[in-house]
């Protein structure tokens, strides 16, 4: 039977015929129907938003169209590039065409506002859309004539749009009384939405790709720090290490802590607050390294998202220091204020030049500066070689 289908163990199931489903598009002016058609028939958007807004004065044809494409389409994926499909301009004849039929069936069946309407606002849609279609890649050999193409199609579209709009404004009141006519205002606010409307979009697809760019980057460099922090540490202790106890108590270690990070489980007898979590820190940090950590902490507060990076990047500050400065002492003072978290780490070894670090050593720019820039903190970061290094951390309080 039709639409039935046989599994292999004989048991009926119905086949569903699905809806073809679309990617809505980020260049976007309310949803992103049009774009993701567009990009789905390989078309210039303006095109689509043209067809839609002129067979929306038709009996809302395309308001009809558009929420029927809103669902049967998807939302777009928050992490997806920005694609940018082949345009074919045949395609974009094909879809005139079809608006064109639809209208004189349209006005064949009495779906007509008017050819006072409907003429000039076919004339402002084809403007708009002529005015946006790219005429694609272009060499430097030709790129004058290139030029004088596109000034023509621009004169084209923005004389067909500004023809349009004139008359219909010409139909509710005329553009010399356009302050004291409503209708006439109307018309010439809609037309130059109609014209901004794809630079609106680009515009929004724009903003989309720069936060989801900058989501991603931000992402990532904190898990480059982490991994930094964590793995890269201990995988230096063990590779300094002859002891295969030790070597194995740090690897134990460390996946434990890596699992705790990735699932976010807190394991038992983590330290709760911030004061609890620096003396831990500075324990651990001693066991590691062999130097004694002086470790003051004046207040407290519960250990949250700002106390963690604070406590990140102040193990950082130690461990460089106890890895580098060849002392056998490192002073650390941490304050919590109403306001923000302090925290000082100063060493009297060898010091540095800040300048001549290489590039390819991102400690302190990752693992520090940009850990607690990301969190909106500062830092200070003086050494001399030979004089040792003093490192400064500010971070805001979280706001409860």
């Amino acid at each position: 039977m039709a639409g039935w289908g046989i599994l292999c163990d004989d048991a009926a199931v119905t086949r569903r015929a699905a809806l073809p489903r679309f990617s809505r598009s980020r260049d976007r002016v309310l949803a992103g129907v049009a774009g993701g058609a567009a990009d789905r028939w390989g078309v210039e958007p303006a095109v689509v938003r043209a067809a839609v807004a002129v067979t929306s004065l038709a009996g809302g044809l395309g308001v009809v169209a558009y929420g029927l494409g809103a669902l049967v389409s998807v939302p777009p994926a928050s992490g997806a590039a920005r694609s940018s499909p082949r345009r074919d301009h045949r395609r974009e004849l094909a879809i005139a065409c079809a608006v064109a039929a639809v209208l004189v069936a349209a006005r064949t069946v009495g779906l007509w506002p008017g050819d006072e309407v409907m003429l000039p606002a076919a004339a402002a849609a084809v403007g708009v859309a002529v005015t946006w279609i790219p005429l694609g890649t272009t060499t430097a050999a030709d790129s004058r004539r290139h030029l004088a193409r596109r000034a023509l199609q621009l004169a084209a579209g923005i004389g067909l749009l500004i023809a349009g709009v004139w008359s219909l404004a010409s139909r509710t009141g005329g553009l010399a009384s356009v302050g004291a006519s409503l209708g006439a205002i109307a018309v010439v606010v809609g037309g130059l939405a109609m014209f901004a409307a794809p630079a609106l979009g680009r515009l929004l697809r724009t903003l989309d790709d720069e936060r989801a760019l900058r989501i991603r980057e931000d992402e990532r460099a904190a898990v480059a720090a982490h991994l930094h922090d964590s793995v890269l540490q201990s995988l230096v202790l063990i590779q300094r290490s002859d002891d295969p106890r030790r070597m194995a108590t740090l690897a134990r270690r460390q996946e434990r802590e890596l699992r705790s990070w990735l699932y976010g489980g807190a394991q038992p007898g983590d330290p709760a607050t911030l004061h609890a979590a620096v003396a831990a820190m500075a324990a651990a940090v001693e066991s590691d390294h062999d130097v004694r950590v002086e470790a003051v902490v004046v207040g407290d507060q519960p250990l949250d998202e700002r106390a963690r990076t604070l406590l990140a990047a102040l193990r950082e500050s130690i461990v460089n220091a106890a890895r580098h400065a060849e002392v056998d002492r490192v002073d650390v003072f941490v304050e919590v204020d109403e306001a923000e978290l302090t925290a000082y780490i100063r060493d009297t070894g060898r010091g540095f030049d800040p300048a001549a670090v290489p590039d390819d050593r991102r400690g302190i720019s990752d693992s520090i500066v940009g850990r607690v820039a990301r969190a909106g903190g500062s830092t200070v970061l003086q050494s001399t070689p030979g004089t040792g290094t003093e490192i400064e951390l500010r971070l805001p309080r979280s706001r409860r």
